[in-house]
């Protein structure tokens, strides 16, 4: 069993650690770390982990074999870099950092120290994206031309001015850090690097200082095209779509995946509904455990970085970014 100290138990840490803790036979949650543990005393001793507010000690912890960042953005270079130097395994959720350069230094710290890096992109394991993967690896689309993508919601109903995720810098072009980057891992894991960023990022609507309409268009290495689309002020929604010479598939939510070939029947598959929260942390426990690669490559991270940083400095100055 791989015993986990959670950094950060806000909403989102919260989700990962009720996603395994008594319900996972390798993986739980023993620790947690707060700034302010008053908020949630009650919380964590329904988790049975034990509250603190130092993150050395954690580190210090021979009992803790990994932790889990769930942290603000601007905070994970620095707590990657420390975790490595202690010898605990990382999981972090996205984004990893808020440029390419600090995701570099980071995973190169733990690559040297041998700890298993995974990056929170939960997406990743839905069952219907793995079969977009297999299909598209596998030629069935043929040559790739085009993809697009929508993960959109409404989440300024749920901000306020003084949560840190509307903070200067933690949140740059709207939905981009908390929706958009997971459609842009997608998109990498399908199609490849992407070499060029163009995009638009504006508020239209909000009061808080969070744009909430964000537009993204991509050129991948392959030469294939994309767009994204992220907004924060809309009905939720979540679409990827694969375009190829021999035909599309179209992923609507998470369950609903399309396949329509140029000659031939149009089929639609729909999968059960998974924990991808609870799924990549068993998988980050069977990296540790076993020594499999976790699913995501420590380049495709830096990648995804590269173009989340692209995307508000071409949104600011206009211009095309070449990555």
């Amino acid at each position: 069993m791989i015993r986990l100290a959670l950094v950060g138990p806000g909403r989102w840490g919260r989700i990962l650690v009720e996603a395994v803790q008594g319900q996972s036979d390798t993986v739980r949650f023993t620790h947690a770390v707060a700034r302010s543990p008053a908020k949630v005393e009650g919380w964590c001793a329904a988790q049975d982990l034990m509250l603190g507010t130092d993150l050395t000690e954690v580190l210090a912890a021979p009992e803790i074999d990994g932790v889990v960042l769930a942290t603000p953005h601007s905070q994970h270079a620095a707590q990657i870099e420390a975790a490595a130097a202690a010898g605990k395994h990382v999981f972090c959720e996205k984004p990893v950092t808020l440029t390419r350069e600090s995701a570099a230094k980071a995973l190169a710290a733990t690559t040297k120290a041998g700890v298993v890096f995974a990056a929170g992109h939960n997406r990743r394991f839905l069952p219907a994206v793995e079969k977009m993967k297999a299909m598209i690896s596998g030629g069935t689309l043929g040559t790739i031309l085009h993809v697009e993508g929508n993960m959109s919601g409404h989440v300024g109903r749920r901000y306020t001015p003084d949560m840190w995720r509307v903070a200067p810098g933690e949140s740059p072009a709207g939905g981009l850090a908390g929706s958009g980057i997971h459609v842009i891992d997608a998109m990498i894991h399908l199609l490849g690097p992407i070499t060029e960023v163009s995009a638009i990022s504006d508020r239209l609507v909000h009061e808080i200082a969070l744009d909430d309409t964000t537009c993204m268009l991509f050129r991948f290495e392959s030469r294939a095209t994309g767009y994204l689309t992220a907004m924060t002020a809309t009905t939720p929604i979540f679409r990827l779509q694969v375009f190829g010479e021999r035909g599309w598939l179209e992923l609507r939510g998470e369950t609903e995946l399309t396949w329509a070939p140029v000659s031939g029947i149009r089929e639609t598959w729909t999968f059960p509904t998974v924990s991808t929260e609870r799924l990549q942390l068993e998988a980050f426990a069977e990296a540790i455990t076993a020594g499999t690669p976790y699913p995501i490559a420590l380049e495709e991270v830096v990648q995804g970085v590269a173009v989340f940083e692209a995307v508000p400095i071409s949104a600011v100055e206009g211009r095309r970014i070449a990555l």
